[in-house]
């Protein structure tokens, strides 16, 4: 596979219970080889400033220039007595004018048959915190996994909650849909990206297409959250968290 995807990428929220909200928009994404990101294109850096950009501190323990592929792999030795070679694509949001924020980033790692072996769905919120879901994938759990809702997203959420995960993918292109339920709430949302061209022009066009679109995720959600409120009239605080923290599956 090539080592940078340049992808369009639709986003949905929708809340079934216990009311009705929907909302959808478009940005642009990528999808990085960890391992060897080499990039010739003019209007895109490597932890350096650009129109678009990626910086490796926007993601896994968040330092400067940190090694995200060594990190991945440390993460799944860790728990998984798994020794042979893994090639990790990383899907998430570039930043914009050196802006970003990303919901969710999902490390992809393949063997060296391209076959999934493990999936991590590193999860943000608004408080600069951060939780990752590690699954061990299979040929039972590749196309649905399921996980318990261990971090606070959403003051609108309660935590007795379960992720159903379904991804179906013929990459570079993905459709990942990620519900949370329980007895009194059912969110769906989820994500279709189609690649493009990675060439100065696309990135232009697409850049110029959804200005401030990184800017624009933020203000969503706290728009949302109005509408959301205003329907709810329910509000859970967030917990304490110091730490970022990590739940294994498979």
């Amino acid at each position: 596979m090539k080592n940078i995807f340049f992808l369009k990428t639709t986003i949905f929220h929708k809340r079934t219970k216990p009311f009705l909200n929907f909302f959808k928009y478009k940005y642009p994404s990528l999808l990085l080889n960890l391992e060897n990101m080499k990039n010739n294109n003019f209007f895109f850096s490597i932890n350096k400033f650009n129109l678009l950009s990626f910086y490796s501190e926007d993601h896994g323990p968040r330092k400067k220039n940190y090694n995200l592929y060594q990190w991945i792999i440390k993460l799944i030795k860790k728990k998984y007595n798994f020794k042979n070679k893994l090639n990790v694509y990383l899907f998430c949001i570039p930043r914009f004018l050196n802006y970003v924020f990303n919901p969710i980033s999902v490390y992809f790692c393949f063997d060296t048959n391209n076959q999934i072996k493990f999936i991590v769905y590193e999860v943000k919120n608004t408080h600069h915190e951060q939780h990752c879901y590690i699954f061990k994938i299979n040929k039972k759990n590749l196309k649905s996994h399921y996980a318990y809702k261990k971090f606070y997203v959403s003051p609108f959420l309660t935590a007795n909650m379960i992720y159903k995960f379904i991804l179906k993918n013929n990459f570079p292109n993905i459709s990942l849909q990620i519900n949370a339920k329980n007895k009194t709430m059912n969110l769906l949302t989820g994500l279709k990206t189609n690649e493009i061209n990675f060439s100065n022009t696309n990135v232009l066009k697409e850049s110029l297409l959804n200005l401030f679109f990184s800017q624009k995720i933020m203000f969503l959600i706290h728009y949302q959250a109005i509408k959301i409120f205003i329907k709810s009239k329910k509000f859970f605080f967030k917990p304490d968290k110091k730490i970022d923290t990590f739940s294994y599956y498979g």
